[in-house]
């Protein structure tokens, strides 16, 4: 817990090489998070971690929400975000690591995503936060996929020696491990959580490089966010939607 975390705030920028994928990825996952609670009011909610800012903005904007709570472990990501947002005074920003945080009253929502390839132990996290969930609240988990269609065709292809190595640039997000759709289900059930619902986030059928060399319109981006829904085994990430067991 004593990482710096201002060291990865670059990553979360338009100048990072793979910002399109986290757009994709994120956008995927937000769109996902108003369909299960756009029409819930009143909505208690806690984000770990602000990332790119476009999770945080829609659970803001979209959502019916009297308490939003982020906890967020980088001071220069902190400094951003409240100089870019300028956030309502029913946003909290708490400047702490996730194993840190206390709190007294539950949440109907706990949302972590892109977050337990972050951190050192997982499993702790999503233990930590269930006792922090209403009995009838729900955890939104998503994690990128190892075992992703274009990683796949990588390694078939003998470009990729191992799905489950980090790349420079995982590094420089600061993830430390990769998941997959068994792994990632295992670990939350595992953790005391009965998983409602498993959904892939955005397909990817070719490396990032390729696919802008495409140009792809607009529509075909779309179509990747809603047939991935369906292939959670291979999409490019993994979304759990859990409550407690």
């Amino acid at each position: 817990m004593n990482e710096d975390l201002n060291a990865y705030k670059e990553a979360y920028t338009e100048r990072f090489p793979y910002h399109w994928d986290e757009e994709l990825l994120l956008k995927a996952y937000a769109r996902k998070i108003v369909e299960q609670l756009g029409q819930r009011r009143n909505l208690r909610v806690l984000s770990l971690g602000i990332g790119g800012q476009r999770v945080s903005r829609t659970i803001r904007e979209e959502l019916d929400v009297s308490e939003y709570h982020i906890l967020e472990g980088s001071e220069d990501i902190i400094e951003r975000y409240c100089t870019e947002t300028s956030p309502p005074s029913n946003v909290v920003i708490h400047h702490t690591y996730f194993e840190m945080a206390d709190f007294d009253a539950p949440f109907d929502v706990i949302e972590m995503g892109f977050v337990l390839e972050h951190v050192d132990d997982p499993g702790l996290i999503l233990r930590k936060f269930r006792p922090l969930l209403k009995s009838n609240g729900l955890l939104f988990a998503a994690v990128p996929n190892a075992r992703s269609l274009h990683r796949l065709l990588g390694h078939s292809a003998g470009l990729l020696q191992d799905l489950y190595a980090l790349s420079q640039y995982d590094l420089k997000l600061g993830h430390k491990r990769y998941f997959d759709c068994e792994m990632i289900t295992r670990l939350v059930r595992d953790s005391g959580y009965a998983i409602l619902e498993t959904l892939g986030l955005a397909l990817k059928p070719l490396t990032t490089g390729h696919l802008l060399q495409l140009g792809l319109d607009v529509r075909i981006e779309n179509a990747f966010i809603d047939v991935g829904y369906e292939y959670p085994d291979i999409a490019n990430g993994i979304l759990l939607l859990a409550k407690p067991a």
